[in-house]
């Protein structure tokens, strides 16, 4: 069977492992977009008659464009025309993938409303993430681009991704190969694949039940497995909360698992689904080894507000809006926004800190 790689070079390559010296790559993971009817109709010019998200990255774009690489899981489906649904079945305004890309993505795990549209949706969503230059990665409109495993390389590190969903809310796969899900037997045979071109393997898993703060067992016994197979770290989204970290220690190896990521975009506005984190982490490489060198996170909240008579949404790092607002910015969120972001950080913090693996959050 033929391999086919799929790699990203970046310019101007380092390769100082030549002098034994230490090379990294950063990375940051945030959780699920997906837009509800509230959002795309409070993006909506209607003087230009377009949509227009750039303004709700406005306060995370520096995090996402300062690393080397920015990952997210996208929920629905892309189109150029209407009508835009929000639940049951995501159907987006195009002008989403371009706001992406402008605001730092570059890769875009897919979810259980790959197929909200059919394959027509997932077609049209394909054809609109390669014009914006964005990785899609989970769902696929051939079964020869099904094969591909995407490889990200920069200063001589090779990172493979590999993404798979527990399912299509019982939509029909038309093909088998149009949408990765968590088969343990297909998941080892692409670990293996990955293994002989790649450093460090990272596996994104949409998984769990939803709106639960912890992982349940089924979620664990797929973690351990996987592993045990091969992978490097784990992460993982779908409940639309976040859920705790940890460290599974196999034999004399540590795999960094999140369980879930929490919202990072969306109109949810339940206790717990309005926040999410950034996950920020670098992978390094010596004359020896690949390996995880460090990973922070960076508290989120989807502030909801008024402007005159029309709502709109931001995406705010917590902790750095929170000091903001004190010295008098960000007054247009308002005092409820406010006491929700000091109440969510409290939250947070509580929920997922872990000092004895060293993972706290940043500003």
């Amino acid at each position: 069977m033929i391999i086919f790689v799929v790699i990203y070079q970046m310019l101007n390559l380092q390769d100082s492992l030549l002098s034994g010296s230490e090379n990294e790559v950063t990375i940051v993971s945030v959780g699920d977009i997906f837009i509800h009817k509230s959002v795309f109709e409070s993006v909506y010019d209607l003087r230009k008659k377009s949509y227009d998200f750039n303004p709700c990255f406005e306060y995370v774009k520096e995090y996402l464009s300062s690393a080397d690489l920015a990952t997210a899981w996208f929920g629905g489906v892309l189109d150029s025309t209407g009508p835009y649904t929000g639940y049951p079945c995501f159907k987006t305004p195009k002008d989403l993938s371009k706001a992406l890309k402008t605001n730092g993505f570059d890769i875009l795990f897919r979810t259980n409303h790959t197929l909200d549209y059919g394959f027509k949706g997932l077609r049209t969503t394909t054809k609109i993430l390669k014009e914006d230059s964005l990785i899609q990665i989970g769902a696929y409109i051939s079964e020869e681009e099904s094969k591909e495993i995407y490889v990200f390389e920069k200063n001589g590190i090779k990172i493979a991704f590999l993404s798979y969903t527990y399912g299509t809310n019982g939509i029909p796969i038309p093909e088998p190969w149009m949408v990765k899900l968590i088969n343990l037997k297909e998941i080892n045979q692409d670990i293996e694949r990955a293994k002989t071109m790649s450093d460090f393997i990272i596996v994104a898993l949409h998984f769990g039940i939803e709106y639960q703060r912890y992982p349940n067992k089924e979620q664990k016994k797929i973690v351990k497995k996987i592993s045990e197979m091969g992978a490097d770290m784990i992460i993982g989204s779908h409940p639309h909360v976040i859920q705790p970290v940890e460290v599974v220690e196999i034999s004399d190896k540590k795999i960094f698992v999140a369980y879930s990521l929490g919202n990072f975009f969306c109109g949810q506005r339940k206790r717990y689904t309005d926040t999410g984190i950034i996950l920020k982490y670098t992978i390094a490489k010596d004359s020896v080894k690949t390996y995880l060198k460090e990973v922070k996170y960076i508290p989120t909240y989807v502030a909801k507000y008024r402007v005159n008579s029309k709502y709109e949404f931001k995406i705010l790092p917590i902790a750095k809006s929170i000091r903001l607002y004190t010295e008098g910015h960000l007054k247009f969120i308002g005092e409820r926004n406010y006491n929700r972001m000091v109440s969510a950080l409290k939250e947070t913090t509580d929920h997922i800190d872990n000092p004895n693996i060293n993972f706290t959050f940043d500003e």
